[in-house]
């Protein structure tokens, strides 16, 4: 019998450390994240206008196959006539000229998660971005922008340059 009581304790243990083993990871990807998007925001100073993202480039937006909805974060901001785009590994840099760039609301992709998504297009590189959102319970900051305020804004720039 008290064996049978031991089991059952154990097991208790077992399955209530699962979701704390969860929650411990969720909350050392966000600091993680944090470090990071502090590292980018040092390294590019004080930009008009930023926002951190998910990105992808080209055809990995639709490829139905993959591991993650995105390839990797960064940060977006415009300097000058230009939308400058860093990913937080430095693999992916690309300078966007407000003048010659398409933007596009691509809206909802099924594919990626039902995240809502814009794109810009150059003559060189096409790259679709959504906000860097991370997971729910550690991301409560209201003031955050939203994938269609950032898209607007990078319009609204865009507008003013030509």
């Amino acid at each position: 019998m008290t064996s049978i009581i031991a089991l059952i304790i154990i097991l208790l243990l077992f399955l209530l450390s699962i979701p704390a083993i969860i929650f411990l990871i969720a909350y050392l990807a966000a600091r993680s994240r944090k470090k990071k998007q502090n590292l980018l925001l040092q390294e590019i100073g004080t930009p008009e206008y930023y926002a951190f993202v998910r990105y992808n480039r080209g055809n990995a937006q639709n490829e139905f196959f993959k591991i993650k909805a995105f390839q990797g974060s960064g940060i977006i901001y415009i300097e000058g006539s230009h939308i400058h785009f860093i990913d937080t590994l430095h693999q992916h840099p690309h300078i966007f000229p407000l003048q010659e760039s398409i933007l596009k609301w691509e809206d909802i992709n099924i594919v990626n998660g039902l995240l809502k998504w814009f794109s810009v297009q150059d003559q060189e590189a096409k790259y679709y971005f959504n906000i860097e959102s991370g997971m729910f319970i550690f991301n409560l900051d209201s003031s955050k922008p939203t994938t269609q305020s950032v898209f607007e804004r990078l319009l609204q720039y865009q507008n003013e340059i030509r």
